[in-house]
């Protein structure tokens, strides 16, 4: 089933890969293409975001690569603070995405960060943003509902 995005455009969608190795090469090829579209993990009052990535795809494509970065989130994921972003992120979000990713975490299973650092941690880089180097370059569409976790 084609999605309205494939629609004149090529998609890199590694949930499309049959095997690990092609899933490796659409990220990367990702990493070079015209607009990058994302979520983030949550977003400060005053406009900062903060994301915690396993892989760090995500987060290399926010700071360099794509021509542009569509960021699209909802109103739950702002928060007052980077202190807040960092406690939403590591004991909400990081236990929910472990989860559903059928990680082999102590919080995949327990609902709770325990700061692990192991082998299947999704929590490998963290990472601030304040703003873009390049003006313009990074996008935010805030929708005026709740959308992931």
């Amino acid at each position: 089933k084609e999605m309205l995005l494939e629609r004149g455009n090529s998609v890199f969608d590694r949930a499309k890969a049959e095997t690990p190795e092609e899933a490796q090469e659409i990220m990367r090829n990702a990493l070079l293409s015209d607009v990058f579209l994302m979520s983030t993990n949550s977003m400060t009052e005053d406009g900062e975001l903060f994301n915690i990535d396993g892989r760090g795809n995500r987060l290399a494509a926010l700071i360099y690569g794509p021509k542009e970065v569509f960021i699209v989130l909802g109103t739950n994921k702002i928060v007052k603070n980077l202190d807040e972003a960092y406690k939403r992120v590591r004991h909400t979000v990081a236990p929910m995405n472990a989860k559903r990713l059928g990680s082999k975490t102590p919080c995949a299973v327990t609902g709770h960060c325990s700061e692990c650092k192991g082998p299947n941690s999704i929590c490998c880089h963290m990472l601030t943003t304040r703003n873009s180097f390049i003006p313009g370059r990074i996008k935010i569409f805030i929708i005026n509902e709740e959308l992931g976790f």
